[in-house]
């Protein structure tokens, strides 16, 4: 696939999960509404932040990759893959911090456990 594609898929997901967000918390009542609700609303901040921090990830690459060689389109791809990836992870943790302090048993030694285990995923995935 050619990488504006993939971008202009990425932005879309984003807008969308964003809208969906913000129609979530503007027609929804968190203190009637069900499950079904924090789902979606979970899910759609998920997506959102993996957009938006895939996007600052591969922005901060890009600029700091083209002062020192020309971007190839295949290293291009790789990076948004890499970007990808990462956004994902910290979209992770973000979440799974929102749903652990929802449910009032957010602890700092929670979000080192939390962290780790994300660096670790982390590490695993990048010696692949």
């Amino acid at each position: 696939m050619n990488l504006s594609v993939l971008l202009a898929g990425l932005v879309f997901a984003t807008l969308l999960a964003g809208v969906c967000l913000v129609a979530i918390l503007i027609y929804f009542d968190p203190t009637v509404s069900g499950s079904l609700v924090f789902v979606l609303f979970y899910l759609s901040l998920l997506i959102t932040s993996t957009g938006i921090f895939t996007s600052i990830s591969l922005f901060i690459r890009r600029i700091s990759q083209k002062r020192r060689f020309p971007l190839l389109p295949s290293r291009a791809i790789r990076q948004l893959e890499v970007s990808f990836r990462q956004g994902l992870l910290l979209a992770v943790i973000l979440v799974a911090a929102l749903i652990l302090q929802s449910q009032r048993i957010l602890a700092w030694w929670h979000l080192i456990i939390l962290v780790g285990l994300v660096g670790l995923a982390e590490w695993w995935l990048a010696r692949r």
